[in-house]
């Protein structure tokens, strides 16, 4: 059974053996193709003018996007982490989000049995509220209506927590 998310942020790695490991965990499950671009259902997505990838920084950028089964993958990518934040919201049978931080275990050589992330669940019913975004419910709600409703959420709240990129690669141009 698949899940839907979107899903954006980045992770920052200790050694490049870490960085690659995470690599091809994402290839091997298709979210990165072989000259490791992103892509959804086998299809490469365009993600702006930064290097996802980049080797010299130890750093793995995850575009903002729709992605089908990552979040259920993303605590494995912090193993190796000293630095990232991945921000998740979903509408596939739940109205979630949440934000994954590595903690400092995330960074040890061998990786730990314990947590190495931080999840901060987010209500998103109640950041709709808190947003003035009101709130909708479902059964008082045309579907299509509610649809859009909990879509202006979800932007609202990636709008409000995707991180911004590390400097370093903020103002770098892709190759």
């Amino acid at each position: 059974m698949s899940f839907y998310a979107t899903v954006a942020g980045y992770i920052r790695y200790r050694t490049l053996a870490f960085l690659e490991a995470a690599v091809g965990r994402l290839q091997t499950g298709g979210w990165l193709d072989d000259r490791q671009r992103w892509q959804i259902d086998g299809r490469v997505i365009e993600h702006g003018r930064i290097e996802t990838i980049d080797t010299d920084q130890l750093v793995l950028v995850i575009p903002p996007r729709l992605y089908r089964n990552l979040a259920r993958i993303t605590t494995r990518l912090f193993v190796g982490a000293t630095d990232g934040v991945v921000v998740i919201s979903s509408t596939d049978g739940c109205f979630d989000g949440w934000i994954e931080r590595p903690l400092p275990a995330a960074a040890a050589s061998t990786p730990p049995t314990g947590a190495i992330t931080s999840i901060e669940a987010i209500d998103l019913e109640a950041f709709a509220r808190e947003s003035g975004l009101g709130v909708k419910r479902f059964e008082q709600t045309p579907p299509d209506e509610y649809a859009a409703w909990q879509d202006r959420v979800c932007l609202a709240f990636h709008d409000t927590f995707d991180p911004p990129l590390p400097p370093d690669l903020a103002d770098q141009p892709r190759d």
